[in-house]
């Protein structure tokens, strides 16, 4: 369920896979959902579609992040925030909405607005430590699994430091 005061009836603009640049962090993405209201509030989210195996992990009582979004994925989330921000001026929600696609259901979590901060010290750390070029990458740390490699933008670049460290 999306922000219980969006109705359709009150909202101005949707924007879906928005294109977020941030030419002063080096930093391009696609930002699933964007919803204006009327009242002119604006709200973020992110889907991440997941099986039911995943689902049930994600938000069994028995473990202990259960119904918590990973450290990345709220990153990914406030660095979308970032440009929101300077789009708006603000951002009245942020929403990671979890599908589950084998049974199409859905939760979502909110992200706290903090997470902008953080995402503003990531990028300008990761630019002042690699101003020779993009920082090489660690498996287990980023990505943390082996299919994120499929969708980053670095593959090639990680590929290249394979090679090296092969030699």
């Amino acid at each position: 369920m999306l922000e219980r005061d969006i109705m359709v009836e009150n909202i101005k603009e949707v924007f879906i896979e928005k294109q977020v640049y941030l030419e002063d962090l080096n930093v391009r993405g696609f930002a699933d959902l964007i919803i204006t209201t009327n009242d002119d509030k604006v709200y973020l989210y992110d889907i991440k579609t997941i099986n039911d195996w995943a689902y049930k992990m994600k938000f069994s009582a028995k473990y202990k992040d259960k119904g918590e979004a990973s450290i990345h994925q709220e990153l990914q989330l406030a660095t979308y925030g970032i440009f929101i921000e300077r789009v708006y001026g603000k951002v009245d929600g942020m929403f990671i909405l979890y599908y589950n696609k084998n049974t199409s259901t859905m939760k979502q979590i909110e992200v706290s607005n903090d997470r902008i901060s953080d995402a503003i010290s990531f990028w300008k750390e990761t630019i002042d430590n690699h101003k020779d070029g993009l920082p090489s990458l660690e498996k287990g740390v980023s990505p943390v699994m082996e299919w994120e490699c499929r969708y980053c933008e670095y593959l090639t670049k990680c590929n290249e430091d394979k090679k090296r460290s092969n030699k």
